[in-house]
């Protein structure tokens, strides 16, 4: 079976007053994201330099797996009801693979 992933690097950034609550549901995510099927990698980082400002990696096995992850209920809820997130910077992009030769 050959799978078509889907990975995005992505920066989240939340209303000052909100980024720590922010960062409790997203302990909570990452979670749940290591039992969801179809999710290769999940990593959700708080910047060290601004701390309202949230750094993803994610890599699913495609497009479907991505947006079965954003209908789970915590999610759907953090967009839709929480009112942490100020915006989002989203892109799907292409990991680098490594080349299996030395440097």
């Amino acid at each position: 079976m050959k799978f078509i992933e889907a990975e995005h690097g992505d920066q989240v950034y939340a209303h000052p007053q909100h980024a720590d609550a922010l960062e409790q549901v997203y302990a909570l995510t990452t979670h749940l994201a290591a039992s969801e099927p179809g999710i290769i990698h999940y990593c959700i980082a708080r910047d060290g330099d601004d701390p309202n400002m949230f750094h993803f990696f994610e890599r699913y096995t495609g497009r479907e797996a991505f947006e079965a992850h954003n209908k789970q209920p915590v999610i759907v809820k953090l967009l839709t009801v929480d009112g942490y997130i100020d915006r989002v910077e989203a892109k799907l992009v292409k990991a680098v693979k490594p080349s299996g030769q030395g440097v």
